[in-house]
């Protein structure tokens, strides 16, 4: 919490104030997030939202990186209030590898898809975000694709993100600094989006 409050009071977020981590470190984290959803949907069999950042380069989490996850955290919430939407469950998870959130949610899991896709295209953070839903029968991600959705944008140019990424058109320098601007334009013009 303390942390969280000099956050909130610092005028400029970085993204680089943190801790570098191992391909490995990655790999261990992305296996303990397929476990812990495992483990919800073994008590709470209910559609899963899953989310994390989408933040490049071995820093994953950093001063900038708290904000982001808090500030998504909330818009989930207010997305789930506004249409009456009941938590069945959620847990928090803090790591250097990147922070995490499951929450279990009472409620049909292709609406909930898409009431979680436009959080992350109408939400002035939103495309720094990563939203999965979770089926629990299948417990696979529901795919953005089959609500016909448009390709997500590059942080960058804002060209098809996937393309730029294999291509690796652009320096994870220049990837965080967009973030960064984008973070600190949010933050110096309070703007929010109604979702």
């Amino acid at each position: 919490m303390l942390l969280l409050n000099i956050i909130m009071n610092n005028p400029t977020l970085r993204f680089d104030d943190g801790i570098n981590i191992t391909l490995e470190q990655m790999l261990i984290a992305k296996e303990n997030r397929v476990n812990n959803q495992q483990q919800v949907f073994e008590q709470y069999p209910y559609p899963l939202i899953s989310l994390s950042l989408v933040i490049p380069g071995p820093i994953k989490k950093s001063s900038g990186t708290v904000f982001l996850f808090n500030e998504a955290v909330q818009a989930i919430h207010q997305m789930l209030n506004q249409h009456n939407i009941s938590i069945i469950h959620e847990k928090l998870y803090e790591s250097i590898t990147g922070d995490e959130a499951l929450l279990s949610i009472d409620y049909n899991v292709d609406m909930l898809k898409q009431l979680c896709i436009k959080i992350e295209e109408r939400h002035f953070l939103g495309r720094l975000w990563d939203i999965d839903v979770i089926d629990p029968i299948t417990q696979k991600s529901i795919s953005r694709s089959k609500f016909e959705r448009h390709f997500r944008q590059c942080l960058v140019c804002h060209d098809n993100a996937k393309i730029c990424g294999r291509s690796k058109r652009h320096s994870i320098n220049e990837i965080l600094s967009a973030i960064a601007n984008k973070v600190n334009d949010y933050r110096n013009n309070e703007t929010s989006l109604n979702i």
